[in-house]
């Protein structure tokens, strides 16, 4: 049950398929970069997911309110 809540919140944080592809490009360079122990390129890596992030929040849409009817 708690693989379930984890696969959907992950699901959710990777909706937009660019920031998905950014992850996915980060994790790479990130692990590179732990390979040859570089510091600029880990910094580099996070910046790039952090980047994601950015993107995927700037695309939402505002939920709107239910508006209450008036009797």
């Amino acid at each position: 049950m708690c693989l379930e809540k984890l696969c959907g919140k992950c699901y959710e944080m990777h909706k937009s398929p660019v920031n998905c592809l950014l992850h996915l490009i980060a994790a790479i360079v990130v692990i590179v970069a732990l390979w040859y122990n570089n510091v600029d390129w880990i910094l580099i890596g996070i910046l790039i997911a952090v980047i994601g992030h950015i993107i995927q929040a700037a695309g939402k849409k505002p939920k709107e309110k239910a508006k209450k009817k008036k009797r």
